[in-house]
């Protein structure tokens, strides 16, 4: 595989450009499979995954690609030269669609041992820092805590403007504007949600930022420890969800936590 260094840097178009030339295909869903990462800048999981549909387009092209075209078609055919150009011009686009994948694959590797490099780095000073001393504030803090170089979005962190503009864009647009700005955090344990927090969460075609407030201050309430979701731009927009369901619909990558960027 190439590793064209002097490339232009990929973006999430380029993935969807690429599964619209092969939608249909066995290699589209790992497609949409690797942009929904990049979206969400889990760059490891797009990388594996756009190498999946890459190996996958490359076995289907194969013998294809090793024709001759002069010699595969019949000398005796009456449209051997219309025959042969169409031969080749499959070749032609084979080779350009691999060209595509091995052009964004050194890319997102390159993101991947970043983004893997940091998070060693992270560990290594978690533990080589002293072990801290027991704070029993934090043992019945009910927000875990975030790492030092991200905040919480709040909602006065999204201005009008923002909103205004987000609204009036759909799906993948808005996705593309909140990552603009606002960095996604998957939750993967309850104990990862936060209340008074700014949540992004995608029904259907759209997606909606929402603040998540306690639902009930009463611990013996049945509503203790669900979370009223109230969309921003549309506060009649309203649902309540504990933090289990809110933790399966960020697995099925239909709600992220909202952080500042890094940097």
């Amino acid at each position: 595989m190439n590793d064209k260094t002097k490339a232009r840097p990929m973006t999430v178009d380029d993935l969807q450009d690429l599964y619209g030339e092969l939608r249909g295909s066995r290699s589209a869903p790992a497609i949409m499979d690797a942009r929904a990462f990049f979206l969400e800048r889990q760059w490891a999981d797009s990388h594996a995954k756009l190498n999946e549909a890459y190996e996958k387009y490359r076995e289907s092209r194969q013998r294809i690609l090793r024709q001759d075209p002069e010699k595969e078609v019949d000398a005796k055919a009456k449209d051997r030269d219309r025959q042969v150009r169409r031969l080749q011009r499959k070749q032609d686009k084979a080779r350009e669609i691999i060209g595509k994948f091995e052009t964004y694959l050194p890319q997102l590797e390159r993101l991947a041992e970043k983004e893997k490099a940091k998070e060693e780095s992270k560990a290594a000073t978690q533990t080589v820092s002293p072990p801290a001393e027991p704070d029993v504030a934090s043992e019945i803090q009910d927000v875990p805590p975030v790492a030092q170089d991200r905040q919480i979005v709040t909602k006065d962190s999204i201005d009008e403007a923002f909103l205004k503009q987000f609204s009036v864009l759909i799906g993948d647009r808005q996705l593309e504007l909140v990552s603009e700005r606002f960095d996604f955090q998957p939750l993967a344990d309850p104990q990862d949600v936060i209340s008074e927090a700014i949540y992004l969460l995608r029904k259907g075609d759209r997606c909606m930022m929402v603040h998540a407030a306690p639902l009930s201050d009463n611990q013996d309430s049945q509503d203790a420890g669900k979370l009223l979701c109230v969309d921003l731009a549309k506060a009649k927009n309203r649902v309540e969800l504990s933090p289990n369901a809110m933790v399966r619909l960020s697995q099925k990558r239909k709600l992220v936590l909202l952080l500042t960027k890094v940097g």
